[in-house]
């Protein structure tokens, strides 16, 4: 077998077995991640909400990306390259779902800003009205962003892929959406917002006359920390997974017309493979992320594996049974908050 066949098996194996494994997970991830987000104890936070959406849309971008991909790479069966509509198609939805996903992760962190705003201006933006606005606006405009591409997106032959027809939205498509859109523009403000927040957590927790105990802190306000905490994580694995393939996007429109030899296309053919592999990174990892950094998500996530096997009737009694004692146990919480903070004051003016 020469170098070439070798590395475009190399690359054929890669696609079937790291991204069977890979889709699996990652489906499973995203499942798991709806019903955790809708779960009923979490579901007003305005957080969740960006994250529900999130999750809805990297399930598509996986179902029609990751999946497809695997179909058309790994077993060569590739219906693009027959089928002019399902080619627009396909990259439109591809294009809507990871662009509304990674949309909704920095919206998500913008959010845990705005929760640990020491103004009330600010804190007040962080509502589920607003955020079921904001991304219903976000997945308009995307939507709208991506009608160019079921006009000059169409099956290319000689490249065997699906490809514009038109340069200028290929230079577009190029370096604004996949460099902006995808690269630079998603991890840079999830860490500007990221930092901001953790600046912001460390003020909070010193401007406090007395630290307040973990048990007083409400159920929300764990919830909250505990998500700003698996946001921090999903910028690192963001930062990562997307800058290669912006690069890789980068350097093939600026080879396009270089006339390369069989083993440079081969050798090509399997980097574009490993970095969009990694690309997909984005979408499958947030359930496992939040699944090892919080103890919340971890429990909720038991909660909604039981209640897969219970009917509709016990489950609404034990929401019942659970709200009215979180309802007691809070009152008890504040009660025992106030008698602390007397304590305090009262401390503090004898001394």
């Amino acid at each position: 077998m020469s170098s070439t066949a070798t590395l475009n098996y190399i690359s054929q194996q890669l696609n079937i077995y790291l991204g069977i494994s890979m889709f699996i997970f990652g489906l499973i991830g995203c499942l798991w991640n709806m019903l955790i987000f809708r779960h009923y104890s979490i579901r007003l936070s305005s957080c969740c909400v960006y994250m529900l959406i999130s999750a809805l849309a990297s399930l598509i971008q996986l179902i029609f990306g990751l999946l497809i991909r695997i179909i058309s790479e790994g077993f060569q069966l590739d219906w693009t390259l027959s089928n002019i509509a399902w080619c627009k198609i396909r990259n439109y939805i591809t294009f809507c779902a990871s662009s509304i996903s990674l949309s909704c992760n920095v919206w998500a962190t913008i959010d845990r800003f705005l929760s640990t705003c020491h103004q009330i201006k600010w804190r007040s933006f962080n509502s589920v009205y607003i955020a079921k606005g904001v991304c219903l606006l976000t997945t308009i405009i995307w939507m709208l962003a991506g009608i160019p591409i079921l006009i000059y997106i169409q099956p290319m032959q000689t490249r065997r892929t699906c490809a514009s027809s038109s340069f200028v939205w290929s230079t577009v498509s190029t370096y604004v959406f996949n460099l902006l859109g995808y690269g630079i523009c998603p991890w840079l403000f999830m860490s500007i917002f990221g930092l901001l927040t953790l600046k912001n957590v460390r003020r909070n927790r010193s401007q406090r006359i007395n630290p307040i105990p973990a048990t007083f802190l409400t159920r929300m306000a764990r919830i909250d920390n505990q998500l700003t905490s698996v946001l921090l994580f999903q910028i690192i694995v963001t930062i990562i997974s997307s800058m290669p393939y912006c690069i890789q996007r980068i350097y093939d429109s600026l080879t396009e017309k270089v006339i390369k030899t069989e083993y440079r296309r081969a050798q090509e053919y399997l980097f574009l493979q490993i970095v969009r592999l990694l690309f997909y990174f984005n979408y499958i990892s947030m359930f496992y992320l939040s699944y090892l950094s919080s103890s919340i998500f971890r429990n909720l996530s038991k909660k909604v594996l039981v209640n897969l096997f219970k009917n509709k009737h016990d489950i609404s009694r034990e929401i019942t049974i659970i709200n009215h004692q979180n309802n007691e146990k809070q009152i008890r919480q504040r009660q025992q908050l106030n008698i602390a903070t007397i304590q305090t004051l009262r401390t503090s003016t004898l001394v």
